[in-house]
This record gives structure tokens, sequence and C-alpha cells, in this order.
């Protein structure tokens, strides 16, 4: 069975599977840092939940953001964005 359909067959795929594997990235990167400074595990699980639900605002385009994509946000932003969402 021949499969005439590529994998990505737009932009809008392409752009989504660059930016999943960048959150991705940011994931790992954060937990390896958290465990590095001795964080808990539930801390460090508690924590991706934070910036799981910054990436589900950024992405749905809710709420008011910085500009660019999570990850490249300065830490100030980023512990603005999760204190506004526990507000919420």
């Amino acid at each position: 069975m021949s499969i005439d359909k590529e994998l990505v067959t737009c932009r809008g795929d392409e752009s989504f599977r660059k930016g999943a594997c960048h959150g991705a990235e940011w994931f790992v990167q954060t937990s390896k840092t958290l465990a590095l400074q001795g964080r808990s595990a539930g801390e460090i699980t508690d924590h991706l939940a934070e910036l799981a639900g910054v990436l589900d605002d950024w992405r749905g385009q809710t709420g008011n953001l910085p500009d660019g994509n999570p990850w490249d946000w300065s830490f100030k932003d980023l512990s603005s964005v999760i204190k506004a969402r526990g507000k919420v």
C-alpha cells in the first residue's frame, strides 16, 4: 500500500513540529537544571506542569503574553506569566 502523502504536508505542520521539538528540549533542559539544583521529583513535576500550562496559553494565544516563544522569554517574563496563571 503506497502512501501519497508526506509526513509534513504543509508549512503549518512543519512550524508546529519545530515548535514541539523546541518545547520538548525546553522541558528536558529545565528538568536537568532543576535536578542539578537538588529539586525533588515532585518539585520538578510541578514546575513542568506550570510550563505545560504556559505552552497551552501560548499555543492558544490566551492572555497577555510576551512576544516570541516561551523558551526564549526572560526568566522575569516567564515568572510573570506563571504567576498570572496562578491567579486565574
